[in-house]
Parts: structure tokens; C-alpha cells; sequence
């Protein structure tokens, strides 16, 4: 007789949308509407504090909300006893932004390994690619619960 594994448990992910649980995202403009199965998706609404001087968005705020944007798409495709930290992000910039502009915001587990995860983040508006990133995390695992000794009576 064939016995089945039985299915991953699923990390439930809705008490962190729509802002990851960081109070900064939800300043900078950003609003996150799904965390599952490897995949978050969300919104970005730059507000005035997401600018430099002179109207544009700031690059490395990109870096910050993809580091979220995988880390929630990770936390999503993890069991709920293991959790990740980012060890390198690699952001590129090349559309930018201004104060109102709306970004689609896009993180995606590339390969979950026993110790290394990695990810990839994008940003897109009106259906131009704006800026990505890749990044490698840090697989935390928690250790298991050590056995009781059985009573002895």
C-alpha cells in the first residue's frame, strides 16, 4: 500500500497584507494584495516622502520595498516554523519615478533551497518594466522541539 506525503502547511499570510506588517510602507505609499504560494503582488503609490529635492523618486526606496516584496513572497512559499533575512540585493533603477506615478510591484521565490533562497522583484508602470532587483536570503530553520522524557511511575 502507497501512502500519500501529506500536503506542505501553509503559512497564512493576510495579517501582513496590505503593508507587511512595516508601518514605513504604508508611509511611502505601498499596498501589498497578495502573498501566496512564492508570489506577492502589490501597489505603489509614492508619496511626497519617497522623493529627493527634486521630484524624483528615490532609488534606493526600490531596494526597501522589493527587499519587502520578496521577503513576503518567501515567508508565503516557507512553512510557518521557518522564516528568512536578506544576505544581498542587487536593485537596478532605470525608469524611476516621480510623487504619484503607480507602480505594480511583483516578488517572486526563483528557487527555494534548504539554505539559500532566491528572489527577484520587479516594478512596473503602465506596463513598463521601471526598475527589478534579485536578491539572496538566508534560510532560518526553527529547531525542533526537544522529546519529554517519558514519565516514569
Amino acid at each position: 500500500m502507497q501512502t500519500e506525503n501529506p500536503a506542505p502547511r501553509r503559512r497564512d499570510m493576510s495579517r501582513h497584507l496590505p503593508h507587511g506588517g512595516m508601518p514605513l510602507l504604508e508611509r511611502l505609499g505601498v499596498s501589498f494584495s497578495r502573498a501566496e504560494d512564492g508570489i506577492s503582488e502589490g501597489t505603489w503609490l509614492p508619496t511626497g516622502e519617497s522623493c529627493n529635492p527634486n521630484g524624483a523618486v528615490q532609488g534606493g526606496l526600490f531596494g526597501t520595498i522589493f527587499d519587502a516584496a520578496m521577503s513576503m513572497a518567501i515567508h508565503s512559499a516557507l512553512p510557518p516554523e521557518d522564516s528568512c533575512v536578506s544576505l544581498e540585493l542587487k536593485a537596478s533603477t532605470p525608469g524611476g519615478g516621480r510623487a504619484g506615478d503607480t507602480f505594480r510591484i511583483t516578488g517572486k521565490v526563483l528557487r527555494l533551497g534548504g539554505t539559500a533562497i532566491f528572489a527577484e522583484a520587479t516594478a512596473t508602470r503602465d506596463g513598463e518594466l521601471v526598475a527589478t532587483c534579485s536578491g539572496t536570503f538566508l534560510r532560518r530553520r526553527k529547531p525542533p522541539r526537544p522529546q519529554r522524557p517519558a514519565s516514569q511511575g
